[in-house]
């Protein structure tokens, strides 16, 4: 049976990096540009939803080796952050001492917080690791209940149109899917934008072109040093485009969220 404490546990104590937080099938070169996309997408996001709630209290959920908590951190919140890992807690704690940490799974039980104490919680890339559905209920609701009214959730996935997509440690579910669990949990949809569009596994590619290159990009990537470096700074510039021009994407986005009280 899998069990999610121990496999972050033993990734983390491995890779203490952004390897071991992304995608640990590519080298540090990939997951260094892909993430330097999600930096200046979620900084943009927070940015611009942070200004309604006026509250500088911020939940940040899967805080992993604390990229998230760095964007935070360099707008001034005051940050709570919760990982499942005890090796994340007890890094994380030694590098922002500043701020507060809990080793908690979001989708175990009633999370010990105050209600009602968080303009905004962030969870990138955590939410599909959570594979049973009633946790993922109960991580919703956890979530919901400690937002103030109007606090923002925002979160990424693949919200796929066809059907979902699962691995081991991954279950990514349909936009069908969390639209229901949202609505249940209290939460309003305010808008979709792409995390990614060429820099990530298109599982919701409704043609063969996006996984073409994406198997070209990563099969070039691992078998050539020189490739590796070239193609994802390459990259990077136009991902900026397309994840700013275009609606929807073949890969993950981000989901922004409206906690109804």
């Amino acid at each position: 049976m899998f069990d999610p404490k121990k496999y972050w546990d033993d990734r983390l104590n491995q890779h203490y990096d952004l390897i071991g937080v992304g995608d640990i099938s590519l080298g540090m070169n990939y997951n260094k540009w892909s993430y330097n996309i999600t930096r200046k997408i979620l900084r943009r996001l927070f940015i611009r939803h942070s200004v309604l709630p006026k509250n500088d209290n911020v939940l940040d959920i899967g805080c992993g080796t604390g990229f998230v908590v760095e964007i935070w951190q360099s707008l001034g919140k005051k940050l709570t952050g919760i990982d499942i890992s005890t090796t994340a807690i007890n890094r994380l704690q030694e590098k922002f001492p500043e701020f507060s940490f809990m080793e908690f799974d979001i989708g175990s039980g009633r999370l010990d917080l105050p209600d009602n104490k968080f303009g905004i919680c962030s969870a990138a890339s955590v939410l599909y690791h959570i594979i049973d559905d009633n946790s993922l209920d109960r991580a919703l609701g956890n979530i919901h209940r400690v937002l103030q009214p109007n606090g923002i959730f925002i979160f990424s996935d693949n919200f796929n149109h066809n059907s979902e997509y699962s691995i081991t440690h991954q279950k990514c579910r349909t936009l069908f899917e969390y639209e229901k669990a949202l609505l249940k949990n209290g939460f309003e949809i305010v808008e979709r934008v792409p995390n990614y569009v060429l820099m990530n596994d298109p599982v919701d590619a409704k043609t063969k072109f996006y996984p073409r290159l994406w198997n070209l990009f990563t099969r070039l990537s691992k078998k050539s040093k020189l490739m590796d470096a070239i193609i994802w700074p390459a990259l990077y510039p136009v991902e900026l485009l397309l994840t700013s021009v275009m609606k929807e994407s073949p890969a993950q986005e981000f989901m922004i969220c409206k906690a109804i009280k």
